[in-house]
């Protein structure tokens, strides 16, 4: 197979994971404690992907059929014979077939790119600048709406990075994530994320203005 194809081990979780994000995991069941010690025996990676239908634990679930590449980074045994591991988001796949569902489930998987030109003065359509202004405005409201206050937000500068980074962020339910993880392009998912930063920005800031009129109106 080539470098764009591989097998790799799949955890199904409640959970989407994006490239670039980080996640903690505790391993108990024996079926993933085999998986940890096959994928430290090998490069360390992992697919992580949400559950479509079926249980966490237990029984194999059906996952939907894009996830992303988790590199295990720090491995730690805690009591019970339970392990606490913390893993990094690498690259998103498209799963091509599921050849394993015992002891855990592993599959032939396609390794996706990100669909951005390599000419860095075509390397998005979209206007940057406007996305991490908006963007900061959603993280301003955010962080006021918990009490806090910021002045500006870091954000990276490439536009994939930028692209997962706002889809970690966003307050959504699951499913809202999940399309953001499977949009084709970067620019794609900034596109459908300036929808949702207009759309929850203007929502979160009535809702603020609104605790704020009753906050005074208490004193």
């Amino acid at each position: 197979m080539t470098s764009r194809h591989r097998r790799l081990p799949l955890f199904p979780l409640n959970q989407v994971l994006f490239p670039g994000s980080s996640i903690p995991l505790q391993i108990f069941e024996s079926r993933y404690k085999r998986m940890l010690r096959d994928c430290l025996d090998d490069d360390s990676r992992f697919g992580v992907v949400l559950i479509k239908r079926g249980p966490e634990v237990g029984e194999p679930s059906e996952p939907y059929s894009i996830g992303t590449v988790a590199r295990i980074v720090q491995v730690s045994e805690i009591d019970g014979g339970r392990y606490f591991i913390s893993a990094t988001g690498i690259r998103r796949f498209r799963i091509d077939d599921v050849t394993q569902q015992r002891p855990y489930m592993a599959a032939e998987v396609e390794l996706l790119d990100e669909g951005v030109p390599d000419e860095p003065e075509q390397a998005s359509r979209v206007d940057l600048d406007a996305v991490r202004e908006t963007f900061s405005a959603y993280a301003r409201v955010m962080i006021g709406i918990s009490g806090g206050w910021t002045r500006s937000t870091r954000v990276p500068s490439d536009p994939a990075a930028l692209s997962f980074h706002i889809a970690e962020k966003l307050d959504l339910d699951l499913l809202e994530k999940q399309s953001l993880l499977e949009a084709l392009s970067a620019d794609e998912r900034l596109e459908l994320e300036m929808d949702i930063l207009h759309r929850d920005t203007h929502t979160m800031s009535r809702r603020l203005r609104i605790e704020f009129l009753s906050r005074v109106g208490r004193q």
